[in-house]
């Protein structure tokens, strides 16, 4: 009877899918829009020689890092010229800034609080019906021969309840030894299917190239480095069966592979980031993004949206797609998957950089579709004000808006004043890191010590992906991946660790922990 009354829901939620799309005049794949974007702007880059491109680079990299405009400011603002009513206008800029971000943080407090130390009833999974699901994993081969049997074994060791077939999307410029091991795994496990896209550049290719494979109700899509937790293909499915078309779970780096400083400060970075960012979104605004893996689509969905080739982080563009249709994503804190971190710095860099400049591509593309969409709330518009942020013109406003602010205030203020009031961003990250992070003390300590380095980081990458997105310089640079030492039956010789327990077993005190996180706020 209640299997029978969650395929009335799941019949019902597909019924106002389908009329969701009826409704809707946006483009589903603006393929050829993109395209010609492109090539308009790559024209100009094609024009550009290196040296010229690094000059653009130092010019807007140099007027913005180096605060240009602050030192211009200073120069011209004297103490007599700035007036009350000025001063007036900054402090209710100040005030209505940090009153909403003090609102977030109560939501985002709230949020894991709730997450943390009130763990999620026990689901008597018997009484639920799960459906056929299908895994995607993505790979490019000759980056990533040396871990793809290890996490083809770790899901076929999922215990789905449910029939779980398992596709391997790959392409190579090239035959590899490793493709043979895929074949000869093919014949024993029959839920398995490697398909080799012939032509691929990305990883949407490759996904798109299977799309019509899936047999699954609903997908599961993972890089080649993800493993995720046991029961995750259930998790995905009780969301998916409260009305959602799209859930994002939460990403953390894999502890095997954490040997550096620099892999030690990414596991801090990934776990406030996915802490704050996914989690304030999903608090606050009632809405979440695809972050290109461990993600789970409604199968309909993803046929129908599909991902565009032409975008550097494809999936925060079919993200954005999705819900200027009106489908719901929602994030997930409990649907945990470990992935590897960039081996060393140069991968870091490019890594970011695809990532800062694929941002801003979607939001410079995508701002009028989800700000005049009919199937977005008020509260999930307000939420998406970062990309009015990102919308260069925008963006170079408020640079120097901050650059004027920091003047006028300093002279008025003192500077240790104004360094104690711009240092309230890292607020919600310090309580996240400290109060709710899965790290030890340690990794903890060396993001604390090294957010504001990092922070410097990420700005220089925003500055220098601005740069290339107006000269359209797309090019893709695939993440390289660790070389594993491997023993003679071909897996690795360092062992797997567990995935990391709810942190509801080890937290500290819940009212204490309450009581800071307030008057730290």
């Amino acid at each position: 009877m209640v299997a029978r009354r969650e395929t009335l829901i799941d019949d019902y939620e597909n019924n106002k899918r389908m009329s969701r799309r009826a409704q809707s005049t946006l483009p589903r794949m603006p393929f050829q829009t993109t395209s010609d974007l492109a090539q308009h702007f790559r024209s100009i880059s094609s024009r550009l020689s290196p040296a010229a491109h690094k000059i653009l680079y130092a010019i807007h990299v140099g007027w913005i890092g180096v605060c240009v405009p602050t030192f211009v400011f200073r120069h011209l603002v004297t103490p007599g010229l700035i007036g009350d009513g000025i001063y007036q206008v900054i402090w209710a800029w100040l005030i209505f800034i940090f009153s909403w971000q003090m609102l977030e943080n109560v939501f985002l407090m709230t949020h894991h609080i709730r997450n943390f130390y009130f763990p999620r009833p026990q689901v008597n999974s018997s009484r639920i019906d799960y459906p056929p699901a299908t895994a995607i994993i993505v790979a490019y081969l000759p980056n990533e021969a040396d871990l793809i049997l290890e996490t083809l074994a770790h899901f076929r060791a999922l215990n789905y309840e449910g029939e779980l077939n398992v596709i391997l999307a790959y392409n190579t410029p090239h035959m590899l030894p490793v493709e043979h091991d895929i074949a000869a795994l093919q014949k024993t496990w029959p839920e398995f299917t490697a398909i080799k896209v012939s032509g691929s550049t990305s990883k949407c290719d490759n996904v798109n190239a299977v799309l019509s494979s899936i047999t699954g109700t609903f997908v599961g899509i993972f890089d080649s480095d993800h493993l995720p937790s046991p029961n995750s293909f259930e998790l995905a499915w009780r969301d998916l069966l409260n009305g959602n078309d799209v859930v994002q779970g939460r990403t953390k780096i894999n502890p095997k592979y954490v040997d550096c400083f620099m892999s030690r400060l990414l596991a801090g970075e990934f776990e406030v980031r996915h802490g704050v960012e996914h989690g304030l979104r999903c608090a606050a605004y009632n809405y979440a993004v695809f972050g290109g893996s461990n993600g789970f689509w409604r199968t309909d969905v993803l046929q129908f949206i599909g991902m565009d080739p032409c975008m550097l982080t494809e999936d925060i563009d079919s993200s954005i797609r999705a819900m200027s249709y009106g489908y719901k994503i929602a994030y997930n804190h409990n649907l945990i998957s470990l992935e590897q971190p960039p081996p060393n710095f140069n991968a870091l860099f490019k890594q970011r950089l695809r990532w800062s400049q694929g941002w801003y591509q979607v939001s410079w593309r995508s701002f009028t579709n989800i700000f005049f969409s009919n199937f977005l709330s008020t509260q999930q518009k307000i939420g998406f004000n970062w990309m009015c942020k990102m919308v260069l013109p925008c963006q170079l406003a408020v640079a120097h808006w901050q650059s004027f602010m920091l003047v006028c205030l300093t002279a008025q203020l003192g500077f240790l004043s104004v360094l104690m009031i711009t240092s309230m961003w890292a607020v919600p990250q310090l309580l996240y890191l400290f109060f709710f992070a899965e790290l030890p003390w340690k990794w903890k300590g060396i993001y604390l010590f090294s957010c504001l380095p990092l922070m410097g980081f990420f700005i220089f990458i925003d500055l220098v992906a601005q740069v290339r997105l107006c000269i359209g310089y797309s090019n893709w640079h695939v993440t390289t991946r660790k070389k594993v030492d491997r023993d003679e039956t071909g897996y690795s010789k360092i062992p797997h660790p567990p995935l990391p327990p709810a942190l509801s077993d080890t937290a500290p005190h819940l009212f204490l922990s309450f009581w800071v996180t307030v008057a730290m706020i």
